[in-house]
């Protein structure tokens, strides 16, 4: 399970995602909004864990000749491309480095899909959700986490178990928001409200920042695993 911990992680400190969580908890309906979006992307991982298990038990994947290999090239893979995306994403951000910033004391202008987080619909909150959880770097972080436990000479309990911590780690980031949100009142809140504004206002260097940190550590574990 400790090896888990850099993908349990990178699973809980998504931008997008504690973004969409903030937009979410000030809107008109908090908790209810919260609560269909993350358990949408509870679901959608979950699925995903429960088909990978599957065909990982019924194909003898923990089974495999060189199992911490395959880990460590799952990993390597992942990290590369998160070290892709980061560059892509600090090359994005120095163009858009000419766009006029806001105003003082002017909140940044969200992206698209977190404007309609504003005042959502079901049908907004699922498939913003479903799109989310799938269009994101967690999808790689997740499925890299996937192949370590489905490689591990474990029982299928601890698979299991492996399996589940990566689903609830997949939603900690509406979690942990809507708990604060709930426990601190007013003062709490307008806490969130700050933190919103400031990631909306940073996410690029944010996200080519988690990029580029988990992508170093992904590439590093992956080539130890593999030549090691």
């Amino acid at each position: 399970m400790a090896q888990l911990v850099p993908e349990i992680v990178g699973l809980a400190v998504t931008p997008a995602a504690i973004v969409a969580c903030l937009l979410l908890l000030g809107s008109h309906r908090p908790y209810r909004n919260v609560a269909v979006f993350g358990g949408t992307v509870l679901v959608v991982y979950a699925a995903l864990g429960a088909v990978a298990l599957v065909l990982g038990r019924s194909t003898g994947t923990q089974e495999t000749a060189d199992p911490g290999t395959v880990r460590g090239w799952i990993g390597l893979v992942v990290g590369v491309l998160f070290l892709v995306g980061g560059v892509l994403a600090l090359l994005r951000r120095r163009a858009a480095a000419g766009t006029p910033a806001p105003a003082p004391g002017a909140e940044p202008e969200a992206p698209g899909w977190a404007r309609r987080l504003a005042h959502p619909t079901t049908r907004v909150l699922v498939i913003s959700a479903v799109v989310l959880a799938l269009v994101n770097p967690n999808v790689a972080i997740f499925l890299s986490g996937l192949g370590m436990v489905l490689t591990a000479d474990v029982a299928v309990a601890g698979q299991v178990l492996g399996v589940l911590v990566l689903v609830v780690a997949s939603v900690l980031d509406y979690v942990i928001p809507t708990a604060f949100y709930a426990a601190t009142g007013l003062p709490g809140r307008r806490r969130l409200t700050a933190m919103r504004s400031w990631l909306v206002q940073h996410d690029r260097a944010i996200g080519a920042a988690v990029l580029l940190v988990f992508g170093t550590l992904f590439t590093i574990r992956g080539l130890a695993q593999v030549l090691g």
